[in-house]
């Protein structure tokens, strides 16, 4: 899955710096157009809704439409020095300011020039804010239908050293994919680790044991497959836990440079009580989580 095109949101906040660092690696590896957006919360979104000019003073629209044109006019003027230093890497990058929800604005963008990547940082939130709105990296990761690449704060200076949550499933066959892809080109280091919780039918001893069994067999399998096409160094872990527990037990002890999982499609209700392993690592792993997704 080589991402050929990537769209980097850039907010300005304290993130902003790794974010763009961030994009510019996977800019280099995959020799990709490179898109910054920098989204602006409307004023008053009544101005910006069809039916209420009815309602509004053309005094107050002209005040508001100005006061953005002066807030995105100072937007693209910042933006110029990320488009600068991406220039000055021998990258193809542009940039584009917008006014409308940050979160809705990326996703429709993303979909509309066919982007294969969105990178974008994320912000701390109290859990009342968070529990009620969400962050806008939550609701992107969430509703993106291509793969995000999540920063926090520390940028994604080099690839040496991935790990890939695997589950067996296809959307974890899809990560390690990817990162088969990305160690290719690095050379980097792949970690793979298995969080077993299967032990919900455990009163069938048996059964689960050979399963376990079956597991670590098919690990080896894909270890020994990609030493021999790849020539990387790669490394196994199958541990019994929750899912986000034993990864994040792992990419701290391991310090990965990348930490790549797939995401699962899953119901709105669902997603909001439990959250998903995926979004799990977004909140805790210290390093940029890679969260993929095919189109």
């Amino acid at each position: 899955m080589p991402f050929r095109k990537i769209l980097v949101g850039i907010d300005f906040s304290e993130v902003s710096d790794a974010v763009f660092e961030s994009a510019l690696i996977f800019g280099k590896l995959y020799n990709a157009e490179l898109h910054l957006i920098h989204v602006i919360e409307p004023i008053s979104p009544l101005f910006h809704e069809e039916g209420f000019e009815p309602l509004i003073q053309t005094e107050e629209f002209q005040v508001v439409f100005e006061v953005e044109s002066i807030l995105k006019e100072e937007s693209k003027q910042k933006l110029d020095r990320y488009i600068l230093k991406g220039k000055a890497e021998g990258l193809n990058i542009s940039s584009s300011v917008e006014i409308g929800n940050i979160a809705e604005t990326i996703l429709e963008i993303s979909d509309e020039k066919e982007f294969d990547m969105i990178v974008i940082g994320s912000h701390k939130k109290g859990l009342f804010e968070k529990l009620l709105l969400g962050s806008v990296a939550e609701k992107i990761v969430n509703k993106s239908k291509i793969s995000t690449l999540v920063v926090k704060g520390t940028p994604l200076k080099k690839i040496k050293k991935i790990l890939c949550g695997y589950d067996f499933l296809p959307n974890s066959i899809e990560a390690l994919e990817v990162v088969k892809e990305i160690a290719k080109i690095t050379k980097s280091e792949i970690f793979i680790v298995h969080a077993d919780s299967d032990e919900w039918f455990a009163h069938l001893r048996h059964i689960y044991e050979k399963v376990f069994e079956k597991k670590v067999s098919l690990l080896e399998k894909i270890k020994e497959e990609i030493i021999n096409g790849l020539s990387v160094p790669v490394d196994i872990k199958i541990e019994k836990g929750k899912p986000e527990e034993v990864l994040l037990k792992y990419i701290e002890e391991a310090k990965p440079d990348l930490v790549v999982v797939g995401k699962r499609k899953g119901k709105d209700i669902k997603r909001f009580f439990l959250g998903t392993t995926a979004m799990r690592m977004v909140e805790n792993a210290p390093v940029p989580v890679l969260i993929v997704r095919r189109r």
